[in-house]
């Protein structure tokens, strides 16, 4: 854990930071479909047959009905009628809670025809409680380093002046070249990631999703002079 510390007309400056792993707990698949007829809202999935397909596959593997969300169809017209025949592309949202699952979810969604896997968007539903915790840990890290400067140089905290925080994020660990960095920090797109061969279906990437999260806080503290014994 880094650290700095200095004095200034009575003031004890400390600088702290750390880094921390953060694991996603749960992962939303973008899905398009392309489907023969026309639907919205909650009817496309169970009357568009290639939407419901998708759900019911996906349904076989446990993942539950609630787990589907529609976020966008676009309709294909014929000399501008929109109809239920009208051809469309759904956009279907899947929300993954069970990350140990992902693999096989994500082959059934490659595998279902008419559908295409678009994009993973990693959460992390802790991130915030986790900051907090954290960031409670570097400001009682910093009045422990405050009093140690402080008895160096014979005087006393006399209280806080100033407290500050910030937090920073890498991006996410890349197992192929052995760090963190390469694509976008909650987003996997997966268009040119996924190939086929002979029915089955070759990811092309990680099922896992970290990143590294540094934390940093700077206390001023004022000082008075040590009581003369």
């Amino acid at each position: 854990m880094p650290e700095q510390a200095g004095t200034e007309s009575g003031i004890i400056v400390v600088e702290l930071a750390a880094d921390h792993e953060l694991e996603a707990d749960h992962v939303d698949a973008v899905v398009e479909v392309k489907a023969s007829a026309f639907f919205t809202g909650a009817a496309a999935f169970t009357n568009a047959k290639e939407v419901a397909a998708l759900v019911r596959s996906l349904e076989d593997l446990g993942v539950p009905r609630t787990a589907f969300t529609l976020q966008a169809v676009q309709a294909e017209t014929s000399e501008g009628l929109l109809t239920r025949s009208s051809s469309a592309t759904y956009t279907v949202r899947i929300r993954l809670e069970q990350l140990e699952r992902v693999g096989d979810v994500l082959a059934a969604c490659t595998t279902v025809k008419q559908a295409t896997l678009r994009e993973l968007r990693w959460g992390y539903a802790r991130e915030l409680a986790a900051r907090q915790e954290w960031m409670e840990a570097l400001a009682g890290e910093s009045v422990k380093k405050a009093r140690r400067v402080a008895a160096g140089l014979g005087v006393k905290l006399a209280g806080l002046h100033r407290f500050s925080e910030r937090t920073s994020e890498s991006l996410p660990f890349n197992p192929g070249r052995g760090g963190y960095g390469g694509g976008n920090e909650d987003v996997t797109p997966l268009s040119s990631a996924v190939s086929y061969g002979k029915g089955r279906a070759s990811m092309g990437f990680t099922v896992a999703h970290r990143k590294r999260v540094r934390v940093m806080a700077t206390a001023e503290f004022r000082t008075a002079p040590a009581p003369e014994s």
